[in-house]
């Protein structure tokens, strides 16, 4: 899937007939869509996702946001 980013403005050009939609993921780690559901990540299990409908095609890309802190020995 070819994707573009106005640099002016940010905004995300998708392909023709591709379509963003938010889910929030279960505690399983799966989202549902149309009714069937889509194993994505128990560690998203809770956060609010987004993905794109392109086609026959459910495409999750993301990243998942970490912070650890450890006491220096």
């Amino acid at each position: 899937m070819k994707v573009s980013t106005d640099s002016q403005s940010g905004n995300v050009q998708l392909p023709e007939g591709a379509n963003i939609f938010s889910r929030k993921v279960a505690r399983s780690g799966h989202i549902s869509y149309e009714g069937h559901p889509y194993f994505v990540s128990k560690n998203l299990a809770g956060r609010y996702i987004r993905f794109v409908v392109l086609a026959d095609r459910l495409i999750v890309d993301t990243s998942i946001p970490l912070h650890k802190e450890y006491q220096l020995l």
